[in-house]
């Protein structure tokens, strides 16, 4: 088999690619965590939260795929484009503070870093008769972190996780399911010294450590401008159960815990895609641009193992900076033994789309494809005395996995020739209408999903499109415009 490398953009490659980029693979871990936690929960807008030991890591999903950006290492840009993961100095062991008998903060040390048990994972009799104290984890820290003594010198860490099980919040047989009773000794020892119960001392310590989370969470809702009703947090790591109910709480959105989320990351190298792309400076681009950067990278992702069936082609414009990226990501033979990743019959993909889209009624399969089920709904929203109407369309591929999701679109399915003459009667028509831009397109044709919202020009959507469909050998395709 294969050596194959997590990369920091979700996807993984091969040694000599390795060798000659190692920094490629910066920001890995979070990376290889989100991957495990798609292949688990299909999810088409949420942030996904791992809950470790020291840190929490938080990534946003949209439309299905989870967002990337380039990298700054030490406030230096890069040239390199990892998962836009953003971290917080707390987690499922971090350490209490305090001053003047109250509790300050929590973090960012953690028992990990400090060497020391946590108490809910200690025997009741090793914390009886334990006193408070006061330490520094490191050489070089504020000497206002808590711990317990006992009396014969041993010490025990007080952390989120202690807390969290002292209010009995961790259900049963999760990773970070401890000792109740040595938790609620642990902070009754603590409140003692506070002069406030057990239960508001845990309270204190996992508010702290809440709020510090959302200071990330909520200013990614809205730089990527996330629809609140739409989003659901994904917990992983070993501490999800520690934080992320209460995350989800304090905003009153759903949540999720993933399965075998303590080895989500692990899953993930596992699971993971081959994943390449290719940016190149171009004003105005036009078919043959994404022409050939997609057989670039196509080529590439084959080269590193993809199967040929199922690559998909996804590109972008970014006007601003004049730069065309073209995408490739495609299955390896790892994917299915490993990560015990299924086909899914026609019922499941429709329950499955029930599910992302949120309703259990309306939805409407449109087309079965060789590796994609294509379905829609209509939904409508009021607003004043006015009723607005949109349709949500959804790509799974024939494993289940979200590969195209958009808020509001129309959909051509037929032959070639149907399907390019009916995307050339909408452009004429939008163009028509005074629209100097062309609507995102989308190509399917059973085996690629393509992508073509790169394009501005009218003429060039078309052309593309056209040529495109030339090389289909497939008797239907379907062709999918976002609206509005």
């Amino acid at each position: 088999a294969p050596v194959l490398i997590m990369k920091g953009d979700g996807g993984v490659t091969d040694m000599s690619t390795f060798r000659s980029k190692p920094i490629i693979t910066v920001l890995s871990g979070p990376a290889a965590s989100v991957a495990g936690a798609l292949l688990h929960l299909r999810i088409i807008d949420g942030l996904f939260i791992e809950v470790g030991g020291t840190s929490t890591n938080v990534c946003v999903i949209k439309d299905g795929r989870p967002e990337v950006r380039y990298v700054t290492i030490m406030q230096h840009p890069t040239c390199i484009r990892s998962l836009d993961v953003r971290v917080a100095g707390v987690a499922g062991g971090s350490l209490v503070r305090w001053s003047g008998r109250k509790i300050t903060d929590v973090g960012p040390r953690s028992a990990h870093v400090a060497g020391l048990p946590y108490s809910c994972f200690t025997a009741t009799e090793e914390l009886e008769g334990g006193q408070i104290i006061t330490f520094r984890p490191r050489e070089g820290d504020p000497i206002d972190y808590v711990a317990i003594e006992s009396a014969g010198g041993k010490r025990f860490a007080i952390t989120n996780t202690c807390a969290a099980n002292a209010l009995g919040l961790v259900p049963d047989g999760d990773y970070a399911k401890a000792n109740q009773d040595s938790a609620k000794m642990a902070l009754s020892i603590l409140a003692s010294r506070l002069g406030t119960t057990m239960e508001q001392a845990a309270t204190i310590i996992l508010d702290i450590s809440v709020k510090k989370v959302l200071e990330i969470i909520e200013p990614m809702i809205r730089e990527y401008k996330l629809k609140k009703e739409r989003v659901v947090f994904i917990g992983g790591g070993g501490g999800a159960s520690v934080l992320v109910p209460q995350i989800a709480g304090e905003l009153h959105l759903p949540w999720k815990i993933a399965e075998h989320a303590e080895v989500i990351s692990s899953i993930g190298v596992a699971a993971a895609m081959i994943y390449e792309e290719a940016e190149r400076t171009v004003t105005n681009p036009k078919p043959e641009d994404i022409s050939a950067l997609a057989e670039q990278v196509k080529k590439v992702a084959l080269e590193r193992g993809a199967l040929p069936e199922s690559v998909t082609i996804q590109s972008e414009y970014l006007s601003e900076r004049s730069l065309l990226r073209v995408s490739a990501m495609g299955n390896i033979s790892l994917d299915i033994g490993t990560a015990n990743a299924q086909e899914i019959n026609e019922d499941e993909a429709h329950v499955l789309a029930c599910e992302l889209f949120g309703i259990n009624e309306g939805v409407q399969r449109i087309l079965d494809m060789k590796n994609y089920h294509i379905f829609a709904c209509e939904m409508s929203k009021k607003k004043l005395f006015l009723k607005s109407k949109r349709q949500p369309v959804l790509v799974l591929d024939k494993y289940g996995r979200v590969r195209l999701s958009v808020d509001n679109a129309a959909i051509f399915n037929g032959s070639p020739e149907q399907v390019a003459s009916e995307i050339e009667n909408l452009l004429r028509q939008s163009s028509a209408d005074g629209k100097d831009l062309a609507p995102q397109v989308h190509i399917l044709d059973g085996a690629k999903l393509i992508d073509f919202s790169s394009l501005t020009a009218p003429e060039h959507v078309s052309r593309a499109v056209r040529d495109e469909l030339k090389k289909s050998t497939t008797k239907d395709v379907a062709a999918i415009v976002r609206l509005g």
